[in-house]
């Protein structure tokens, strides 16, 4: 009996021996999801972070809960538990997740679980092949089982989890479109990479709390076209908005030409050429967010040039007290007497040039929100050169609703160079360099 026991005693050590000189090839981290345990190869985890506000990116599968900026990459961020169908609890704004952040062939992604738990070292020959009682998640997704320390672990393979979402042609998507783009749509012509997108939606957010500039419908051919420039101008690490600084340059190229100053002649010339023919006896134009005025007077001046027989009124307004007032005042410098410009030009009794009288008369200067409501009567010209990208959404759709409004039926409106009307929303533009919409 005491032979038996000894034995026993004995193989119980052999077994504690061989455990511990089991060669430890592979490490995992390990998580749970639901309350059951998990791991991924650690080879594939370039760290573990806690992390909320997720920029939320339109058109995706349920299971991304948007973008994140780490440290200047903008990466896609999955909820495991949504991709599984495991139930998950009303996420509440801004709540600080869990997160594994992984590498897939050279793509990086952050991944939401429920907690996680600590690294794991093991022998890869103690990985054992998956079983059909897992059946909670498709099979497909998991490498195989292991048991340690008295848990069952469910080693999962990222990369069939993230290759499971792939579109028809997969040859011409990146990984991270054939992730989170379920729902792709046929693509006249191969799409950018979507690293681009999601950088272009960061840039965009910043520039409304930087630059008090809001992306939308009327910029956002300017937006991605500007983005491809500053990305190739500037390395990965400095692509995000990080200050006012940076908003400031970014944007250094979106006003229209000849902006807060009087209009160039070869700007004049291009824009007198624009306008349309039209033999009203009274022309009623409304110049909004005219600032310090030189805008207004050149408008007054191309106006009267374009129309010498009609009586022409013109309302400007902006919300700026200081600058509105000033501009009734408004001089120029001397050079613009050979211009365009010179025959309305008088000399003061301080030596400095002003406009005339006629062309004074012509406009109405007007400390004023155009957000709010506005009394201008109805007009035949709207100039909003690079105001609508200055509101905020609501302001934007207000005001263009009050253009629709205030615009005669043979109206124009005039943006910016760098902006263009909501498509599908009764707007015709006109042909030619100068951003002219009509009513259609």
């Amino acid at each position: 009996m005491e032979n038996v026991i000894e034995q026993t005693v004995n193989m119980n050590e052999v077994e504690e021996l061989n455990d511990k000189l089991s060669v430890i090839d592979f490490k995992m981290v390990t998580f749970s999801l639901a309350n059951k345990d998990y791991a991924i190869n650690i080879m594939q985890v370039k760290e573990i972070a806690k992390a909320g506000n997720f920029t939320y990116v339109p058109n995706t599968s349920p299971f991304v809960l948007g973008v994140y900026n780490l440290r200047g990459d903008i990466i896609p961020v999955i909820d495991l538990r949504i991709f599984f169908n495991i139930p998950v609890k009303l996420r509440k704004k801004d709540q600080i997740e869990s997160m594994v952040i992984i590498t897939v062939e050279e793509q990086t992604f952050g991944v939401v679980v429920d907690s996680i738990d600590k690294v794991v070292g093991i022998s890869s020959s103690s990985i054992q092949p998956p079983h059909p009682i897992f059946g909670d998640i498709n099979i497909k997704y998991i490498h195989g089982v292991v048991e340690n320390g008295g848990k069952l672990y469910v080693l999962l393979d990222v990369n069939k989890i993230f290759a499971s979402r792939t579109a028809t042609s997969a040859t011409t998507a990146v990984v991270e479109e054939e992730v989170f783009q379920s729902k792709v749509e046929e693509k006249k012509t191969q799409v950018a990479n979507s690293n681009e997108m999601l950088g272009i939606r960061f840039v965009s957010d910043t520039l409304a709390a930087y630059g008090k500039f809001f992306p939308s419908p009327v910029n956002e051919d300017w937006i991605s076209k500007r983005y491809v420039e500053w990305a190739n101008s500037r390395s990965p690490s400095e692509l995000q908005i990080q200050n006012e600084k940076d908003a400031e340059l970014f944007l250094s190229t979106f006003l229209s030409p000849s902006s807060k100053k009087m209009w160039a002649e070869d700007y004049f010339e291009k824009v007198l050429h624009a306008l349309p023919d039209n033999t009203s006896k009274t022309i009623t134009a409304w110049n909004v967010g005219c600032s310090l005025g030189y805008e207004t007077f050149s408008f007054a001046v191309l106006l009267k040039t374009k129309y010498p027989r009609a009586s022409i009124k013109i309302f400007a307004n902006d919300s700026d007290l200081l600058a509105i007032s000033g501009a009734p005042m408004l001089t120029v410098p001397d050079e613009l007497l050979d211009t365009v410009y010179g025959k309305y030009l008088v000399k003061g009794t301080n030596g400095a040039y002003s406009f005339n009288k006629e062309i004074k008369d012509m406009i109405l200067f007007e400390y004023h929100d155009c957000v709010h409501q506005n009394t201008v009567p109805d007009v035949d010209i709207i100039l909003a050169r690079d105001v609508l990208s200055f509101l905020t959404l609501p302001n934007q759709s207000s005001i263009l609703s009050e253009f629709k409004e205030k615009l005669k039926s043979t109206g124009i409106v005039m943006l910016g160079s760098n902006e263009a009307m909501p498509k599908h929303e009764g707007w015709l533009r006109h042909q030619g360099e100068i951003v002219i919409f009509s009513k259609e």
